[in-house]
């Protein structure tokens, strides 16, 4: 990374940094400068530099930017901490964030507003200094480039943590760079540079890799960034400041598409004929709430050859898989049943129950990925369902639970085959060389040995009226006493909307979709289903709290 960070320096760029107020703009050879007195400074004062495991826990784009260039430029890792999501309670918050920075075994927190008040927290696990006034203070000493090889960690991602404990990746400068090569290639960025839009948090691989570190090593490009806070704020602003800047490429997961979809609908006239790539990954794509955001987005000069659906995770360090630039989207509707009782993805006969999911592309230039039998890790042919596995450079050290000793080593927790193959936890097929993603294997639920993907469930439940999109879950319930499991559902409901009729229509649109009766429906109020830090559902913690046997 700092090899390209000092190339981007020389480019004619800028960064645009979105603000309440007035938005600040600067060239990047502006940007780095600061970027550099920052790292000489924490370099000489606080003695960070290769090996260092530095913590970012701020919320303006502004001041961690800054710092995470800064950070590599010292040659120390970096790892930007989740926030807490609105109604977190901030003493839970803090101690579980402290325990973050305590398995790291991190050298320093720089924490920024408004989370000063947790800093005491930290402090009992490692040093705290104020974000704002490390950026803001005098110059100290030169900066020097750091002596680094591509092994030597660049970022400590943990996982999301959608189906137990978040684990620590870590991700080297050379798992970092070549992730960032693949995306370059197989989206063309060297023969056309743009501006990228991208309100991400920075704490998820999308938002650190996918937009920021991305472009921090261009300089040909302009990044304009925004905070996840405005965009939760105000969701319109999305789509408004990509036709106010001319934004040539957007990134943001499937929920986010599908609430601009219906935003643009009832809004003014935008300008978005200069979007060239819509970038989509992160949860699971819905061909219909994304063909409902294209149609919406036509009327503004959207056009829906740029929407590029994407599959990505964290141990490959972002992306994996996508469709090519002008491809669009495309759905791949499979027999239900096939896929339920046989693991086939058979295509869709006429008058039969079907599900449609979307192709996410082959792999990117130099990754691999192969669909293997669960349990016998033989290879499944094309059609047939099994684990997704992934092997290449991007493939990082998956740490687990890892202790500061077992970072230090760069162990895994044996999830990898003898020659090299990651398995995802992710459910999968491929069709025409284009892989297909069904969904999370743990979180399969089964029903008198039949498979139902909790994905599925969960679509048509969303477009049930008075049903909040993107907020709801489907999760394995038993009855006391029983044999089998059920399908439970957890939903929020807008205010205004009768229960009783809800249910009603919730157990119609489940009947239509899957051909079952849920067990229990859980209606609750906004903000009540649980989600990871990155805004996935969180279905196993769902089923704790709502219980799994249903009574």
């Amino acid at each position: 990374m700092p090899d390209g960070l000092a190339q981007a320096r020389l480019g004619h760029g800028r960064v645009v940094f979105l603000q309440a107020d007035e938005d600040e703009e600067l060239p990047w050879s502006e940007f780095f400068v600061e970027a550099e007195q920052c790292a000489a400074w924490l370099r000489h004062s606080r003695g960070i530099g290769p090996g260092s495991r530095v913590v970012i826990l701020a919320s303006r784009p502004r001041e961690m930017v800054t710092a995470i260039a800064a950070i590599w430029m010292t040659g120390a890792a970096l790892t930007c901490a989740p926030t807490p999501a609105r109604g977190v309670d901030l003493v839970s918050y803090s101690q579980q964030t402290a325990r973050r920075l305590e398995t790291l075994g991190a050298s320093l927190a720089l924490v920024g507003e408004p989370y000063a008040a947790l800093a005491a927290e930290l402090r009992r696990v490692t040093r705290v200094d104020r974000l704002e006034e490390v950026l803001a203070a005098e110059p100290s000493g030169v900066w020097k480039a750091p002596d680094l090889v591509a092994d030597d960690p660049a970022i400590y991602q943990f996982t999301s943590g959608t189906i137990a404990r978040p684990k620590v990746v870590r991700i080297s400068h050379g798992h970092l760079m070549a992730n960032i090569t693949a995306i370059r290639t197989r989206v063309p960025h060297d023969d056309r540079h743009g501006r990228m839009l991208s309100w991400l948090p920075m704490s998820h691989d999308m938002g650190l890799i996918g937009a920021v570190a991305t472009y921090l090593v261009c300089g040909e490009c302009d990044l304009i960034i925004g905070s996840t806070a405005d965009y939760l704020t105000d969701p319109s602003g999305w789509m408004r400041n990509a036709a106010r800047h001319r934004a040539t490429a957007l990134v943001a997961p499937a929920s986010a598409y599908a609430l601009a979809g219906r935003l643009l609908t009832t809004g003014p006239r935008l300008d978005l004929s200069s979007v060239r790539s819509a970038v989509c990954g992160g949860e699971p794509i819905d061909p219909t709430a994304i063909e409902a955001f294209l149609a919406a987005a036509a009327g503004h000069g959207f056009r829906k050859e740029a929407f590029l659906p994407a599959y990505g995770l964290a141990e490959a360090t972002l992306i994996v898989a996508s469709r090519r630039p002008g491809e669009g989207l495309a759905a791949d509707e499979i027999d239900l049943a096939a896929l339920a009782s046989r693991h086939l993805a058979l295509p869709a006969i006429s008058g039969r129950a079907s599900r449609r999911l979307a192709r996410l592309g082959p792999p990117v230039p130099g990754t691999e990925l192969r669909i293997v039998d669960p349990h016998s890790v033989d290879p499944r042919p094309p059609r047939a369902v099994g684990e997704i596995q992934v092997r290449g450079p991007s493939v990082a050290s998956y740490l687990g639970a890892a202790a500061p000793a077992a970072v230090e080593k760069g162990e895994d927790d044996g999830m990898r085959t003898a020659d090299g193959w990651l398995s995802t936890g992710d459910l999968g097929y491929l069709a025409d060389d284009e892989l297909v993603v069904c969904g999370r294997a743990k979180d399969l639920i089964i029903v008198g040995g039949r498979n139902v993907y909790p994905e599925e469930i969960e679509q048509a439940v969303e477009r049930v009226a008075g049903i909040r999109a993107g907020n709801v879950v489907a999760f394995a319930a038993r009855r006391a006493g029983g044999v089998t499991d059920g399908v439970a559902i957890a939903a929020e409901v807008r205010p205004g909307h009768d229960e009783a009729t809800i249910r009603e229509r919730v157990t119609a649109a489940i009947r239509a979709a899957v051909g079952l009766r849920p067990m229990d429906i859980h209606l609750l109020p906004p903000g009540s289903v649980p989600k990871t830090p990155s805004g996935k559902l969180r279905r196993s913690q769902a089923a704790l709290l709502l219980g799994g046997e249903a009574p």
